[in-house]
């Protein structure tokens, strides 16, 4: 029997809601297919400028030409009209929340995300004060964040509204998520729960859209990513991604690499409506024994969405997300499999109020069954806002539920602005990778002679940590400078690891209570377009993931010339941390004592130089140029020693 909250579900309850679901996504999608075949009713957007029948005409003479028709024979379209003013998108969900250090969001568009010269997901998020990425190594190998100590369960990873599900170990591998036709990111961070949002390519005009990007540094790396996408193409509109990043990896024999595919195919029925194909795939290959040789991730979803009344968006889908390890050393020789995930989502906006709620249920190893997640809020310009989240979710018969307030207030009077948040709950997570077979005993006892093993238990499948956060503080603003402090407080019954090589058999540990604060800053400079910005977050004791000193701080600079043709950013910056204990066994110390793994002191000093001349775009980036030897997230992975990387990126249209 499951529980939700203090109520008891039955099984049959759940397969009556699957059901329902099921059903009304089905009916969802033939709608929507249905109207994109209606087009006597599809009108092209307002741009054109032409009169809705003159518009309805145009796009006429359009089909017939997909058709192999003589267009002329449909309709003589004037000459001043040009096909590029026709585009659509499948409509949006509101985001709600504005960005902001007040808030506890990170929102990076597809301009940001090329300033920034992230190849990696990993490294686009790990600027977010307070965040720390965890590399296994170098590119190939597992890469996961970690904030206010949680590990596994601590985050969750969505792209256009498809959960991107942990298929082997706590929390997702940031390493086998391709920023390849990504056109946004955001990071609302938690104190008890990370959300990672990303969006899929979006048209901004009727024309073609080509992005390439390539680049090569030290260490034998090379870095490819391309984008195309047609908005009028086979009926509707078509994108592709391609991208691949390898290297040599520290002195040259830790070889690795990732490789990832993006397919997508929509049907339109003006912005009102659509229906959208996707595929997306990551491969990582490496050449060190502690991690698998190669591993594939691969995800598909077919989703409706339609606008169902102004300010009004619902949305239902379907879609599989796969794990294939190619290794043949015995350890993997389950590892892998497939599940499934069904979901519906619907979106409200009015008058600066929004709410949204969300269901998903999943199917292949009945370890998680289904989640249900519900946000709303308010925020006015000017004034100030305010958000609550819900979360329930079902693990195996048993459910977890969490719940999270925010509030914060613009400037008063243009100097203070008060923010606070509470955040509390339980976290499910994966403790083991997805399997092709389910054990059908238990596999970590051994049964005595005579005796036959007991049944395998789901149970151990899974892990569940209760944890509680909150975060109050101020901002003062003043003469361009904005300074600002909080006050933190994080409880949990246990903690976690990560899960994730080389810290899938970590330790789990008893909870703690710790207290600590952060403070952040930016400051003009009297030179033009430079800022002085960083964070400091600081525990009275450090613990599991959790050291007791995390700092950002940069120099950015950026201006634009020539009437926005010649474009110049810069950085310079560091990001650190103080030593840092993992939930790895230690060595035994005279007494016998087996303490948590340590790190050393992270210091990562870097530089970032980008010129954009109209569409061109060339790139430089440095790492540890102050050469450290000891950069590492886990004990005996040494990260590169310094790696220098400089390259293009050319967006073409047409």
């Amino acid at each position: 029997m499951n529980r939700l909250g203090n109520r008891a579900v039955t099984p049959r309850f759940w397969k009556r809601i699957g059901a329902f679901v099921r059903s009304g996504m089905l009916a969802f999608l033939l709608c929507v297919v249905g109207l994109s075949r209606v087009s006597a009713q599809v009108t092209p957007p307002d741009s054109t400028g032409l009169p809705a029948d003159s518009a309805q005409l145009l796009l006429d003479s359009l089909r017939a030409d997909s058709l192999g028709l003589d267009s002329l024979a449909v309709v003589a379209v004037p000459d001043s009209v040009s096909a590029d003013t026709i585009f659509y998108n499948l409509p949006d969900f509101s985001d709600g929340i504005p960005e902001g250090w007040e808030s506890g969001v990170w929102d990076w568009d597809l301009s940001e995300i090329h300033a920034s010269t992230a190849s990696t997901l990993p490294e686009l998020i790990g600027e977010v004060p307070g965040l720390i990425v965890l590399l296994g190594g170098d590119y190939g190998s597992p890469a996961s964040v970690t904030a206010f100590g949680a590990g596994g369960g601590g985050y969750r990873v969505f792209r256009d509204g498809f959960e991107v599900y942990a298929l082997k170990g706590g929390v997702v591998d940031l390493a086998r998520i391709g920023l390849a036709g990504i056109r946004r990111v955001r990071v609302e961070r938690g104190l008890a729960e990370v959300r990672i949002e990303m969006w899929s390519h979006e048209y901004l005009e009727g024309r073609p859209y080509s992005l390439v990007e390539a680049g090569t540094g030290d260490l034998a790396t090379n870095m490819f990513r391309g984008t195309y996408a047609d908005p009028t193409a086979i009926g509707g509109s078509v994108a592709l991604g391609l991208e691949r990043l390898d290297t040599r990896g520290p002195g040259g024999d830790e070889s690795g690499g990732r490789t990832a595919s993006w397919v997508r195919y929509q049907l339109h029925r003006g912005d009102d409506a659509g229906l959208a194909m996707e595929l997306r795939r990551v491969g990582t290959d490496s050449d060190l024994d502690i991690f698998p040789s190669s591993q594939t991730r691969t995800d598909w979803t077919i989703r409706g969405r339609a606008r169902l009344a102004e300010g009004v968006v619902g949305e239902a889908y379907t879609g599989k997300s796969s794990h294939l390890v190619r290794d043949e050393r015995d350890v993997y020789e389950r590892e892998g499999g497939s599940r499934t995930q069904r979901g519906v989502r619907l979106g409200l906006e009015r008058s600066g109020a929004w709410a949204r709620g969300e269901y998903r249920s999943f199917g292949g190893d009945d370890v998680l069954t289904s989640r249900l997640d519900a946000q709303g809020g308010f925020h006015r310009a000017g004034v100030g806002g305010f958000a609550a989240d819900l979360s329930k979710a079902s693990w195996a018969g048993e459910s977890t539920a969490a719940n999270r307030i925010r509030a914060w207030t613009e400037p008063i009077g243009g100097v203070l602005s008060l923010f606070a948040s509470r955040e509390s709950g339980t976290f499910g997570f994966r403790t083991l990778p997805l399997l092709d077979v389910e054990p059908a005993v238990d596999s970590t006892a051994v049964p005595a002679e005579g005796e036959t093993a007991e049944p395998f238990d789901p149970g151990r499948l899974f892990g569940v940590t209760d944890r509680t956060g909150t975060r109050y503080g101020a901002t003062v603003s003043l003469l361009g400078a904005s300074v600002s402090a909080a006050r933190l407080g994080v409880q949990a019954d246990s903690f976690a690891p990560i899960g994730l090589a080389p810290n899938m058999n970590g330790l789990f540990l008893e909870g703690a209570t710790r207290k600590g604060w952060e403070a952040w800053a930016s400051l003009p400079t009297p030179m033009t377009g430079l800022r002085l910005q960083g964070s400091l977050q600081q525990w009275e004791e450090p613990g599991a993931y959790v050291p007791e000193q995390i700092y950002r701080g940069s120099f950015d600079f950026h201006r634009v010339y020539k009437g926005g043709n010649l474009e110049w950013w810069w950085t310079l910056g560091v990001r650190g941390h103080d030593p840092m204990m993992l939930p790895i066994l230690g060595e035994e110390d005279a007494e016998g004592f087996v303490p948590l793994e340590s790190v050393p002191f992270y210091q990562n000093w870097y530089a970032r130089m980008q010129l954009r001349i109209v569409t061109v775009q060339i790139f430089i980036a440095w790492d540890n140029f102050s050469r450290r030897t000891e950069l590492q997230h886990y004990p005996g992975r040494v990260l590169p020693i310094t790696r220098t990387m400089y390259g293009i990126r050319w967006t073409m249209f047409n």
